[in-house]
């Protein structure tokens, strides 16, 4: 939308942020009362930069957006990663509700841009879409002589937050942006960035027992000036500072750096794409597949990584594909499952699933198994026949089911691990750790079934083993941070688990109580990336929020190699046996090799 109005010296904008609305909150209440009092003050426009909500879900997305209905001038907003992260939709209904997660306006002598700063459908660090940095690229460059740019996001800046923060701040210094605001730290605070500043303000509650309150900002032609507003209260300033009007400086990405690989290790990157990458690459013997924040599938050539045929879905792509029988099975936020000809990109059958796919699938002895929202599919992939379908689900999946023998295993993000009769798809049992925290779920950790029990690591940072006949807790253990990132050894021996403070702990997989067997640290720092963790000819690799790989060997438990690849999260690896090599992707659009030989 463009606004614009004869020039005056100032203009003033109600910000709103981190309002967390769920239906009949404090916050909703709060909120009621905001929306009054802005309407009251006479601003012309509102501005909300994220978390609107709790968990994302449909409901109180429609609530949130029944409540700002009631604005009596227009809203400018954005989503958070309340909205990204966890959306039972896959964050359509967002867009159908608000219509774009990015904004560009002219007021008076200023550009306002928002942008969206995701994560998507899963834990990781913000991070700006390679499409979204062309976009913003794109506007401020046609932005008049003498009109001042206004940038709004979610997240703040700072690496610890957004991945890709030192490009981001290069291009809005590239195009001298006068100032930007965030949210997401709940508080007020003020972050240069050479001439422009970032500053974050404050959520509607500080506390659980503070006054509610938002922020008024007052833009003059070379001054900005943020102030709180408490409801029912009185303003106060919190900021004054001069705007940056000519920032010449110019700021570059650092160059990818890689610590030296061992004799006959190799990393190369093979592939670029110009969107993000939240899925994984499924692997043949003649390419490799993707899918990319366009919605588009892609299969990349293995000779010469060049692009041999992609499809259009429509909406962005979180599931990793599966290369099975000359097909490829693409589980696709449009409600539909897919098989493709692995050679053409031919469209060979689809199931409609009603719903949005977030869940990577497996293939085993020609049926892909796949979850969805608030179901599990069983499909025989040389017809696409569905052979079962189980609905017992109250959300959605997410990460890789396991499946052994007769049973299949899989988490939702309900509180519940469920097996399933691999032959009828009945319930055998389902498992729960007895709280009722949906953000808690087993969802987004692959388990790992070994000598009839089943291992997970989930958000409530528990390590437990469940048998696997029954669904009854053998043991659990917090003894280390553990959170969503496991794996196991090749001998299925050991489970490893990538831990919030960048260590691997290696924990026996055999014992009748929890027994680590070793732990190293990875030298990630803080993290909570879920990408799995594999091991491949004898050596275990982790991927970390900021696209650092490590490599430890499981026999002497020291680090070998650790490579910088990148800003952004590491999605998973994949294993490329007849080739001897090991794919991984970043969110940034990367997709990385890594090779053995002389």
């Amino acid at each position: 939308m463009l606004l614009v109005c004869p020039f005056q010296a100032q203009t003033k904008f109600a910000l709103l942020t981190d309002i967390h609305v769920s239906p009949g909150n404090a916050n909703e209440r709060a909120l009621v009362k905001i929306i009054h009092e802005i309407n009251e003050s006479k601003v012309p426009f509102v501005i909300i930069t994220g978390d609107l909500t709790n968990q994302g879900s449909n409901a109180e997305l429609m609530n949130v957006k029944r409540l700002f209905d009631n604005f009596t001038i227009p809203y400018y907003i954005l989503p958070g990663n309340h909205e990204t992260t966890w959306s039972e939709s896959a964050v359509k209904e967002y867009f159908r509700l608000f219509g774009d997660d990015r904004f560009a306006f002219r007021y008076r002598q200023f550009m306002f841009v928002g942008f969206d700063t995701g994560p998507y459908m899963k834990m990781g660090d913000g991070i700006v879409k390679q499409e979204d940095m062309r976009w913003i690229d794109k506007t401020l460059a046609n932005v008049p002589l003498g009109v001042k740019i206004v940038s709004f996001c979610h997240y703040p800046f700072t690496e610890d937050d957004l991945g890709n923060g030192p490009e981001v701040v290069s291009l809005l210094k590239k195009h001298h942006t006068s100032v930007a605001f965030c949210g997401h730290g709940h508080q007020y605070k003020d972050m240069p960035f050479g001439l422009f500043h970032d500053i974050m303000v404050r959520s509607t509650f500080l506390a659980e027992d503070s006054v509610p309150g938002y922020s008024f900002v007052r833009l003059t032609d070379d001054s900005v000036f943020v102030n709180e507003k408490l409801v029912g209260g009185i303003q106060r300033q919190r900021y004054a500072f001069a705007l940056n009007v000519n920032d010449t400086l110019s700021s570059q990405l650092s160059a990818e750096k890689t610590s030296p690989l061992p004799k006959g290790v190799h990393l190369s990157l093979v592939f670029r794409d110009t969107a993000s990458i939240f899925t994984g690459v499924a692997i043949d013997k003649k390419a490799f597949y993707f899918g990319n924040s366009l919605g588009e599938i892609k299969a990349i050539s293995k000779k010469d990584n060049k692009e041999i045929w992609n499809y259009l879905t429509g909406t962005s792509l979180y599931s990793t594909p599966v290369a099975s029988d000359n097909k490829l099975l693409v589980p696709a936020t449009n409600d539909t499952l897919y098989a493709f000809s692995t050679q053409h990109g031919t469209k060979l059958w689809k199931v409609p699933g009603n719903v949005p796919f977030v869940a990577d699938g497996i293939v085993v002895r020609g049926k892909w198994y796949q979850g969805g929202y608030k179901k599990f599919y069983k499909i025989d992939i040389a017809t696409g026949t569905v052979d079962w379908c189980f609905s017992g689900l109250n959300s959605y999946c997410q990460a890789r089911p396991a499946i052994s023998g007769d049973k299949v295993v899989f988490g939702a993000w309900d509180c519940y691990l469920y097996c399933l009769d691999n032959r009828s798809g009945n319930l055998i049992w389902k498992w729960s750790d007895g709280k009722t925290q949906e953000l808690y779920s087993p969802a987004n950790c692959v388990p790992v079934i070994k000598n009839d029990k089943v291992i997970i690591v989930a958000p409530d940072r528990y390590m437990t083993k469940i048998s696997f006949e029954n669904g009854s807790t053998l043991w659990r253990s917090n003894a280390y941070t553990v959170r969503e990132s496991q794996g196991v050894s090749q001998d299925g021996k050991t489970i490893f688990a990538k831990l919030m403070d960048g260590r691997l702990l290696a924990a026996s997989s055999t014992t009748p109580i929890f027994h680590p067997l070793w732990v190293v640290d990875a030298g990630l720092g803080y993290e909570h990336a879920p990408c799995p963790i594999i091991e491949y000819r004898g050596v275990v690799y982790l991927g970390s929020r900021h696209g650092v790989i490590v490599a430890v060997d499981a026999r002497s438990h020291k680090i070998l190699w650790s490579a910088c690849c990148g800003d952004s999260e590491v999605n998973q690896f994949t294993i490329d046996k007849a080739a001897r090599a090991v794919y991984f992707s970043l969110v940034e659009g990367k997709i990385y090799r890594i090779t053995f030989g002389h």
